[in-house]
C-alpha cells in the first residue's frame, strides 16, 4: 500500500517495517531512495554543550551500536573548504550522497594542490535502526561533532555539517559561510541570498543565459574578506599578534583592524592562492575591503523541480541517485499538463529520453517536480560547458553585488539599492514567504537560534528602521549573532547591496512566467553595472531601466 500525500497528487511506497529509515522507491534515475523523514527531525538539538554528560552518552550509544549491530558501517573523509570532515554511517543512501556531494581527500589535493590535515576537523555520525534513540539530530561545537539517529534524509545531514564547518571557519579563520548562490558576469560576482521559494536557483541559472557568465555555486558559499596592501597584495586576515600576544583572530580581526589602523601589530592571513602571508596593520587599506567567494560542493544537491524552469538539468538528473521521487497520479498529470508538455518537448528524441515511450517520459518529467523536496545530485558541468563553471573549489570569485531576494506581491518595488540600516535589518528579521523568521535566511547555522531569535525580537519591537543602530548599542548580544553580523557588516562594506523583489508577473504586459524570469535577469545585470547610491525601480518604471 502506498502513502498518499498532498490530495493524492502523488504517493510514496510504504516502509517495509516500522524501523527502516530508508527504502527503495519506484525506479527512476540511477537509484531512488525514499526516506522516512523528509525534512528536519522532530528532535534537533544544537545546545548539546550546555547539557553535561549528553555528548558522552550520545557518542557512547552510537559506537556501541556500531560494535554490536550485524550490519555494514561506512566511513569516508571529504574536504570542505580545507577542513577534513569524516562521515560514519550505516546508511547506504547517506554514504552514496556524501561521496557524490563533496571532494574526497585525494581529489581535493589533486585539484587544489593543498593537503588537508591528517585528522578530522569535523565528525558526523549518522546511524539508523538504533532502538535506544529517538529520531534526532545533535550538534556539539566543543567537539565539532554532529550526531544523527534514525533518519536518512540527506538534506538535514548536509545542512548541519555545513553549519558545523562554518562555525569553525568563522571563529578560527574569519571565513564567512553563507546560504547563498553565486554567478559571475564578465568577472564580477553576484551573490544571491534568499529564503526558499523566492527565486535563488532560478536567478543563478537564469543569468547564465547572458554572455560572459560563469557558474560558481548553487546553495552555499564561503566568503573571505580581504584588504589590499600598499604593494598590491590581496590579504585575508586570520590572526593579529601585538607584542607577541594574540589580540584577535577569525571574525574579530576586522573591527580590531579598524580600531588600530596605525598599529605596528603583525597580521597573519592568507592570500587569494591560500598561502600564508604576513603584514603589519599600517600596510593594509582597511577602509576598502573586498569579498571573495569560494564554492563548497563538487556536485550540487538540489531540488529536482529545477527542471520546470531549466529542462536541460534533466539530462544529468536522470543519471543521478534520487531522493524521495514519488509516484504521480492521473490528477497530477492532468493539473500540470502544460508544464509537463513544455519540459517533455525539450527532452523528446534526445538521449537517454529517446529510449522512453511517450507515457514513460511524461511520468518521469512529472516525478521530478510533483513533490517539492525531491532531490538529485547535479554535476553542473553537464549542464554548462566546463570553461563556464568554477571547478576548482579554491578559485575565488570577487563579489561586486549582493541581491537579497524576496517575493512580496504587496510591494511594487522591483529593485532598490540598500543602505546598511535596511540591509542589516533584512538579515536580522529574515522573514520568509511563509511569514516565518530565519536569521540571515540560513536554517543551517549551528547555533542556538531560539535564544538568538528571542534577543532579536526585543530590538525589532523598537522598530525595524532602528534595528541596526539598536543592535550596535546593545551590550548583551549573543556572541554567535555578533559573529554572523560582523561578517555581514564586512560584506556590505565590500559590495553593493540590493533588494530584489521577484514579482514581475504583476506587470500586465508580461505574458508568461518565462518572460517574467527573463526580465528579472535583465534587471539583475543592469544592477551589476550600476555605480549610483540611489537606484530604485518598480513595476511602473523598470522597463525604463531595461531600455537604457
Amino acid at each position: 500500500m502506498a502513502i498518499a500525500e498532498k490530495k493524492d497528487l502523488y504517493t510514496f511506497p510504504s516502509a517495509p517495517d516500522a524501523t527502516s529509515p530508508e527504502w527503495p522507491g519506484t525506479p527512476i534515475g540511477a537509484r531512488n531512495t525514499i526516506t522516512r523523514t523528509k525534512g528536519r527531525t522532530l528532535v534537533h538539538d544544537k545546545t548539546v554543550d550546555a547539557k553535561p554528560g549528553l555528548f558522552k552518552r550520545l557518542l557512547a550509544n552510537a559506537f556501541e551500536h556500531i560494535a554490536t549491530a550485524k550490519e555494514p558501517t561506512y566511513s569516508h573523509d571529504v574536504v570542505i573548504h580545507g577542513l577534513r570532515v569524516r562521515a560514519i554511517t550505516n546508511s547506504e543512501h547517506l554514504i552514496g550522497y556524501w561521496k557524490d556531494n563533496w571532494y574526497g581527500v585525494d581529489e581535493w589535493q589533486r585539484i587544489t594542490g593543498k593537503k588537508p590535515g591528517e585528522t578530522p576537523d569535523v565528525l558526523v555520525v549518522a546511524l539508523g535502526r538504533v532502538p535506544s534513540e529517538a529520531e534526532a539530530a545533535y550538534y556539539s561545537r566543543q567537539n565539532d561533532t554532529v550526531i544523527f539517529f534514525n533518519t536518512s534524509y540527506y538534506g538535514q545531514l548536509k545542512s548541519w555539517v555545513l553549519g558545523a564547518v562554518g562555525r569553525k571557519l568563522a571563529v578560527e579563520y574569519g571565513i564567512h559561510s553563507i546560504h547563498g548562490a553565486v554567478v559571475t558576469k564578465d568577472g564580477r560576482g553576484i551573490l544571491y541570498i534568499a529564503p526558499t521559494g523566492t527565486g535563488k536557483s532560478t536567478s543563478t541559472y537564469g543569468v547564465m543565459e547572458f554572455p560572459g557568465t560563469r557558474f560558481h555555486s548553487d546553495d552555499w558559499v564561503y566568503v573571505r574578506y580581504a584588504y589590499r596592501t600598499k604593494d598590491g597584495k590581496v590579504f585575508s586576515p586570520a590572526r593579529i599578534l601585538d607584542g607577541g600576544e594574540e589580540v584577535a583572530k577569525g571574525y574579530q580581526t576586522y573591527s580590531w583592524l579598524e580600531a588600530h589602523r596605525s598599529s605596528d601589530a603583525t597580521v597573519i592571513g592568507r592570500g587569494l592562492d591560500d598561502r600564508e602571508v604576513t603584514a603589519s596593520v599600517r600596510e593594509l587599506d582597511v577602509d576598502h575591503p573586498e569579498a571573495y567567494a569560494y564554492t563548497s560542493e563538487k556536485v550540487f544537491y538540489l531540488r529536482s523541480n529545477l527542471v520546470e524552469n531549466f529542462p536541460q538539468a534533466a539530462f544529468d538528473m536522470i543519471r543521478s541517485r534520487l531522493e524521495n521521487a514519488p509516484d504521480v497520479t492521473g490528477e497530477f498529470m492532468a493539473e500540470n499538463k502544460a508544464t509537463i508538455d513544455a519540459v517533455a518537448a525539450k527532452l523528446t528524441g534526445k538521449s537517454p529520453f529517446d529510449k522512453m515511450d511517450e507515457k514513460t517520459l511524461r511520468d518521469t518529467v512529472a516525478r521530478f517536480f510533483a513533490f517539492e523536496n525531491t532531490r538529485a545530485m547535479l554535476d553542473i558541468t553537464t549542464v554548462f560547458p566546463k570553461d563556464r563553471v568554477f571547478t576548482n573549489p579554491m578559485e575565488p570569485a570577487r563579489i561586486h553585488a549582493v541581491m537579497l531576494i524576496k517575493r512580496n506581491f504587496d510591494e511594487d518595488v522591483v529593485i532598490e539599492r540598500l543602505g546598511i540600516d535596511k540591509f542589516m535589518a533584512r538579515l536580522l528579521v529574515g522573514r520568509t514567504p511563509a511569514g516565518t523568521k530565519e536569521i540571515v535566511y540560513n536554517s543551517y547555522r549551528a547555533v542556538d537560534d531560539k535564544s538568538e531569535r528571542a534577543w532579536i525580537d526585543t530590538i525589532e519591537a523598537q522598530g525595524v528602521e532602528r534595528m541596526w543602530s539598536e543592535y550596535q548599542k546593545a551590550k548583551d548580544k549573543p556572541e554567535t549573532l555578533n559573529e554572523e553580523m560582523e561578517m555581514f557588516r564586512m560584506l556590505f562594506k565590500s559590495a553593493a547591496a540590493y533588494d530584489l523583489n521577484t514579482v514581475l508577473q504583476k506587470d500586465k504586459a508580461v505574458t508568461s512566467k518565462m518572460e517574467a524570469v527573463h526580465n528579472t535577469m535583465r534587471v539583475i545585470v543592469k544592477a551589476l553595472d550600476n555605480t549610483k547610491e540611489t537606484f530604485r525601480y518598480g513595476i511602473a518604471d523598470y522597463r525604463e531601466l531595461l531600455s537604457k
